[in-house]
């Protein structure tokens, strides 16, 4: 669900658009706000996805609220939607702008720069992700083996493609091991001394439905990995 915020000091505006956007598929309107300092408030509150933002508003203008955001957010998920004529040269702040659209606007324009910016998981959480199913998994985090294959698992959704001699070889310079095969030896002992214990391989075949109980490689283990997160 992409989470969309409308700053906007008509109120009739504002609300048309937000029914629009409502219509759509995954769009919720978290908030509306009418002048700026408001909208502060409750971009701070609310971190939303998406910031709709007018340029004149009481208060605090647009321009002016675009200068502060980034104290909070480093996220380029703002909008401009203003009757006011504005160029990028005069924003200072460009860098969170996805986009100037004028009034009166199109609303499938709108649509289409919200679906661009959809909303992205922060690193720290995807590490996390990876670090709670190998938990569920039972893995040994005092072995080394497991602490590379994490990391090898991380790897690969950063580059979004499982050349397995690129992986080890990243892995291999974050850890300071010798070689790259080392690395690769490591964490193929470490999954096999998982499916030799019936348990953990037990709880590997009721975490994911559709294994079928035979040993996968590295390559394939981290697919897993990767199709439970994504």
């Amino acid at each position: 669900m992409v989470k969309i915020m409308i700053a906007d000091d008509n109120k009739e505006s504002a609300q048309q658009l937000c029914y629009l956007l409502t219509k759509e598929e995954n769009f919720e309107v978290i908030n509306i706000s009418t002048d700026g300092m408001e909208a502060l408030q409750s971009y701070k509150m609310l971190n939303p996805d998406v910031l709709l933002l007018d340029l004149d508003m009481p208060k605090l203008n647009g321009l002016e609220l675009l200068n502060i955001i980034p104290r909070y957010d480093s996220k380029r998920n703002v909008i401009i939607v203003s009757g006011s004529l504005v160029y990028r040269s005069n924003i200072s702040n460009i860098d969170k702008v996805k986009t100037i659209i004028q009034k009166p606007y199109n609303i499938n324009t709108i649509i289409k720069y919200i679906k661009e910016i959809s909303p992205q998981e922060t690193i720290s959480d995807i590490e996390k992700r990876i670090h709670t199913i190998l938990e569920n998994l039972q893995f040994d985090f005092s072995a080394k083996g497991t602490i590379l294959l994490e990391s090898a698992i991380f790897e690969a959704y950063k580059t979004q493609q499982l050349k397995l001699d690129d992986i080890m070889e990243n892995v291999k310079k974050i850890h300071n091991e010798k070689n790259a095969k080392t690395v690769h030896s490591l964490i193929d002992k470490q999954l096999e001394s998982m499916y030799d214990d019936k348990n953990n391989l037990d709880i590997f075949i009721k975490f994911f439905p559709d294994y079928y109980g035979f040993k996968p490689t590295t390559k394939n283990f981290i697919k897993f990995i990767l199709r439970k997160i994504q």
